[in-house]
């Protein structure tokens, strides 16, 4: 039990290494809602006319994803307005000024089995500038898709198909960000342990 705790405590100062405590608090709301999101996507179910489902349990599912949705597009743009404000468009999108010197050093440091460090401009900057990105277009298509449920428009299947394909996006990139941080703090946790 103590071990546990104090592996929670130790997983908690490594994200306040690189994250203030509220984008830490937020990041890791979002990121719980994503994955609620996906789990409940699947028992949604709409009619063939795009009206709500009349049995009991798809009905509550898509209300649900309907609800964390708009949850999400709030807490998102809070996020990527935060995260923008605070380190601005070139820290994350620095090869769009055609700065790519960063980058190469990090994949340098990659290509010799090493892990760099998160460096503005860099190759973590960047995949987080990356997930930003995906996270903007999801929750944007999804806004827009119930925008036009909600007015009936011709649209909507396109826009739904849309959204249910760049969905796909946000799994990779929480796949491969989620996966990227622990192997980041079993490194870190790894060189601060005592021999």
């Amino acid at each position: 039990m103590q071990q546990a705790l104090t592996s929670r405590r130790t997983f908690w100062h490594f994200l306040s290494l690189y994250q203030p405590l509220f984008l830490r608090c937020l990041h890791i709301l979002i990121a719980f809602l994503i994955v609620g999101q996906i789990l409940n996507s699947n028992g949604m179910e709409l009619t063939t006319t795009e009206q709500l489902a009349s049995a009991t349990m798809p009905r509550f599912f898509t209300l649900m994803h309907i609800s964390i949705g708009l949850t999400l597009f709030a807490l998102s743009i809070v996020l990527i307005g935060y995260c923008l404000r605070r380190r601005g468009l070139r820290y994350f999108y620095p090869y769009l000024w055609g700065d790519i010197t960063q980058i190469q050093q990090d994949i340098h440091i990659l290509l010799k089995r090493q892990l760099p460090e998160a460096n503005p401009k860099g190759l973590a900057a960047s995949v987080q500038g990356l997930g930003l990105g995906a996270l903007s277009l999801v929750v944007l298509s999804g806004a827009s898709w119930f925008v036009l449920w909600q007015v009936g428009s011709p649209l909507v299947s396109i826009v739904k198909e849309w959204h249910q394909a760049l969905t796909g996006l946000i799994v990779v990139y929480l796949i491969a960000h989620g996966g990227m941080g622990l192997l980041h703090f079993a490194v870190w946790y790894r060189q601060r342990r005592p021999r």
